[in-house]
């Protein structure tokens, strides 16, 4: 009998903590889920890079968006709206970003009848924090994000809360009148289940 449960037991000490549902770099590449005040999003890496992410709003829109390793959006699409980000800057040199990191890329926004005048972004990694999502807990960069015209003129500018471990932003963070911050987080996160459907 003795010999039956010593194998259970230590396949239990070798397994992770019972309960911990907190993705990590290794298990992310399966996808995870994301939650926010009743908006689901399901994460998936695909190939290359590429992040397939399925927004699933309260009022049961749904939204289909691809990222470049889940920072720069390559494309929207939902039941009113489809829109294309095309790249003229390589985006593999944009990674891997890391503190202090100062990267710029170009790009075209289009639909499916027109593309606009070119958008250039610069990126600058002003730091690093924690960001708390649920029991889990995650590092992230702190990356700058200014949008510029033709002309070089600023547009817009936010920040993103991007964790390299799961490849994904967190959070976005964004400046008030008067020198108040507002940011905006998921605030769950979980594994993707094997049978939830895309």
């Amino acid at each position: 009998m003795f010999r039956r449960i010593l194998p259970f037991a230590l396949t239990i000490l070798a397994s992770p903590a019972l309960g911990d549902d907190c993705p990590a770099a290794r298990t992310a590449k399966l996808g995870f889920v994301l939650e926010r005040q009743g908006t689901v999003s399901e994460i998936r890496p695909t190939s290359d890079h590429f992040v397939h992410v399925v927004n699933a709003y309260p009022g049961g829109k749904r939204q289909d968006v691809i990222y470049y390793r889940g920072f720069f959006p390559i494309s929207r699409f939902d039941d009113t709206a489809r829109s294309i980000n095309i790249p003229v800057s390589d985006l593999r040199t944009v990674f891997p970003l890391e503190p202090k990191a100062r990267r710029a890329l170009t790009y075209a926004p289009a639909q499916p009848d027109k593309v606009g005048a070119l958008i250039s972004l610069e990126l600058t990694v002003t730091g690093q924090e924690q960001i708390q999502l649920g029991t889990c807990s995650y590092a992230v960069l702190v990356v700058r994000n200014r949008f510029l015209d033709g002309e070089g003129k600023v547009t817009s500018e936010h920040t993103d809360l991007y964790s390299p471990e799961l490849g994904f932003v967190l959070g976005k963070r964004y400046e008030e009148r008067g020198g108040a911050q507002t940011t905006v987080r998921y605030q769950s996160i979980r594994p993707l289940g094997r049978v939830s459907p895309l």
